[in-house]
């Protein structure tokens, strides 16, 4: 989060001329709340720069166990957006830095917990899933073409290719390393679709 204070603290003290052209849009997305930036490179092609952020907090009691999770969602993007004839309708390509991951612990009100397929009384156990950092992004859109001014709609459809998930298991109360290791396996196992993550964003946009 400090690059993105670094970028808007530059961006606010940049002379008047530097915002000519260039589309400033509020999202609400799969990626959670954003901000992007545009800026045109010739008639029909922008470079864009975003983030987008959310957290979210899970707390739930199943079967005598305590569950507290938490969603955290992060990104910067680098894209290009190609306007096909110079239009509103765009096809975007790039990099994002994705740093979105979750955490859960599992904590017995009562008995124990499961790991690996073991039941361990007294046990505690927590996770987190992680994935790659730097991802490729694909997707089409639309968006103020790059010689609009004013006001505009903002939407994007993509997939960001972040990466099979990887998890890492922990617990205490005598857990054995196998135990540990099959937990993780099942839990990689079970995440294996999730290296596609869906995009999918509307906002509103303003071009200076």
């Amino acid at each position: 989060m400090k690059k993105i204070a670094i970028i808007m603290a530059a961006l606010a003290f940049s002379p008047a001329a530097a915002w000519a052209d260039t589309t400033v849009a509020a999202k609400i997305s799969t990626l959670g709340f954003g901000i992007d930036a545009a800026f045109p490179v010739t008639d029909s092609i922008d470079a864009r720069l975003g983030f987008n952020t959310f957290s979210y907090n899970v707390n739930k009691s199943s079967n005598g166990t305590n569950y507290s999770g938490k969603l955290n969602l992060g990104s910067l993007a680098a894209l290009a957006d190609w306007h096909p004839m110079a239009g509103s309708f765009r096809v975007s390509g790039g990099l994002m830095y994705n740093n979105n991951k979750f955490s859960l612990n599992a904590v017995p009100a009562a008995g124990g917990v499961t790991v690996g397929g073991t039941f361990y009384a007294g046990a505690t156990a927590s996770s987190t899933v992680v994935f790659a950092k730097v991802v490729p992004y694909v997707g089409i859109g639309w968006g103020s073409s790059p010689k609009d001014t004013g006001f505009s709609f903002a939407s994007d459809i993509g997939v960001m290719f972040q990466g099979t998930p990887r998890s890492n298991v922990t617990a205490t109360g005598g857990v054995t390393a196998a135990s540990l290791a099959q937990a993780n396996a099942d839990l990689n196992n079970s995440l294996k679709n999730f290296r596609y993550y869906p995009v999918a964003s509307i906002g509103i946009g303003y071009t200076f």
